[in-house]
């Protein structure tokens, strides 16, 4: 090997490195809320719905700043962007570590939410650019490793620091770890050339698309109070009018946010579809079965539940270097096909999911569905990045990764107003004719609103054994309203299949990478 291919590689694997770590904590740092959240709460004395800005927050904030984000890398450099975004995550961290209302805290989120939806597009961008056709799939794949590990360890870094100090030093400690991933950024990035684009900044559509998403998320999520009242309905009409208006925007203008004619590619086209189920079913699942399930309904503690649903997650992290190989070998359209078919099986099978489940009937699903979003990952970022041409990397990267987040949130939005719109009637069912059936439904309400006091209030107000009986209903609706979800879940990932068969079928990924080249080597 001469000596100039030498130190192009070196430069590449000291980028991966660089672009892994940022992902590691992004990923870890957008989970730490969860744990956190209760203390916060009390702390801040947080209302229900301040609790669920606090966690949604960050996830519309980086759908939507996926889509500036791509573009902006586009013109004015990936490495900038990185750096930018990170300043901007580092200032929400501390925002959120030295809040003292709840509204200071969501803006802390915000702030996080959008540091890394800007940052994010260019860092699966430099990976494909920095890496040949024969290793870009290996290369995603352990950027992808990144992203699970992130994950999985980001909850039992929360952990300890509540046992150990307080909230306040998860997001305090979190601050000298994104100065880390600003120098490393840089140092690796020395020798990077980004390809830029001419012309100006979209911002009509970035205004229409970022306000459509919120609001179609937001319908939804509210959709669990009723699809007829006013809040929902009104807030999916508009959302989806604006998107419809961000639709004709971009196919008029000529420098726009999102190009799509990209979709006449159907390698793209196909992994965005393949994506867009693949967050949709998994995120959800992990939010209900990982949490809902497995303490509300099997009675786990929330420490047992966070190790068992790391068959999911650790399988997913272990799987993604190995899938993007095999993908190098024999190209995405058979993993993506396979992957989606097994999340369906797994969904399916998690369909049968009861208050007498074992942990032994958990393990083969819940591994089946980590090995189906580990193999599908990979596959779809390899496919819909190696299709583009250089000055369309950030765009298509923000793409590629909103595709799976902004579908995610709609499908969490879509499996609580399921659960929500049918628990209450499977309680009616249960109690009916019972003269504590009004009692009943009260507790039902109380527990779907998270108001756990009025809850307990009522269940010492029955006598022992109707409060049993009453329990017992709204444990077996939960049950019941779960396996529904993830039915309907399992549904669209067969669907996502059948259209990646369709779309993709047995196509490879061209030979040579035609972003690849970015790696210049020092005179």
């Amino acid at each position: 090997m001469s000596e100039t291919n030498s130190r192009a590689n070196a430069s590449a694997w000291g980028i991966l490195a660089a672009m892994s770590f940022g992902a590691l904590i992004a990923q870890m740092f957008s989970t730490v809320i969860g744990p956190a959240l209760p203390t916060v709460k009390d702390d801040l004395d947080l209302s229900l719905s301040m609790q669920t800005w606090t966690i949604t927050s960050y996830s519309l904030a980086f759908g939507t700043a996926l889509i500036a984000g791509g573009r902006l890398g586009d013109l004015v450099g990936e490495v900038r962007m990185i750096v930018i975004g990170y300043m901007v995550f580092g200032g929400g961290l501390i925002l959120s570590a030295m809040a003292t209302s709840g509204l200071l805290m969501v803006s802390g989120r915000t702030m996080q939410g959008i540091g890394i939806g800007i940052s994010a597009p260019a860092t699966l961008s430099i990976v494909v650019n920095a890496f040949s056709a024969s290793r870009c799939g290996f290369a995603v794949g352990v950027w992808g490793f990144a992203h699970g590990f992130g994950l999985l360890v980001g909850p039992i870094f929360a952990g300890y620091m509540l046992d150990l100090l307080s909230w306040r030093w998860v997001f305090w400690l979190a601050v000298p770890l994104t100065a880390a991933v600003i120098l490393v950024t840089l140092a690796a990035t020395r020798n990077y050339c980004s390809v830029l684009s001419s012309g100006r900044y979209d911002i009509i559509g970035l205004v229409l698309g970022g306000l459509g998403i919120t609001l179609v998320t937001y319908g939804l999520q509210n959709a669990s109070n009723g699809w007829g009242t006013p809040s929902t309905w009104g807030a999916l009409a508009v959302g989806v009018v604006l998107l419809a208006l961000f639709g004709i925007v971009e196919t008029r203008t000529d420098y726009p946010l999102v190009d799509f004619s990209l979709w006449r590619e159907r390698l793209f086209s196909g992994a965005f579809f393949a994506e867009s189920a693949v967050g949709f079913v998994y995120i959800p699942m992990l939010t209900v079965v990982g949490s809902l399930f497995f303490i509300e309904v099997l009675g786990y503690s929330p420490v047992m539940a966070s190790w068992v649903i790391v068959i999911t997650t650790g399988t997913c992290m272990v799987l993604e270097p190995p899938a993007g190989r095999l993908i190098d070998h024999i190209g995405p359209g058979i993993p993506i096909v396979a992957a989606l078919a097994m999340q369906a099986v797994a969904l399916f099978w998690m369909g049968t999911f009861c208050p007498e489940t074992t942990l032994g009937e958990l393990i083969i699903p819940l591994a089946l569905m980590g090995a189906g979003v580990g193999i599908a990952l990979p596959a779809c970022n390899a496919a819909g990045m190696r299709t583009l041409k250089p000055e369309q990397a950030g765009m298509g990267s923000g793409l590629l990764q909103m595709t799976f987040n902004v579908p995610a949130a709609l499908g969490v939005a879509l499996v609580t107003s399921i659960m929500g719109a049918h628990s209450l009637d499977k309680v009616w069912t249960a109690l009916a004719g019972k003269p504590f059936l009004q009692q009943g439904l009260e507790y039902a309400q109380a527990v779907k609103d998270g108001n756990d006091a009025v809850a307990a209030a009522i269940l010492e107000s029955l006598p022992s054994d109707s409060a049993a009986m009453v329990e017992n209903a709204m444990v077996s609706a939960q049950a019941s309203t779960i396996a529904m979800s993830m039915t309907v879940l399992g549904s669209i990932a067969l669907a996502g299949a059948i259209m990646a068969l369709l779309i993709i079928g047995r196509r490879r990924c061209p030979k040579e990478n035609p972003l690849a080249g970015s790696v210049q080597d020092d005179e």
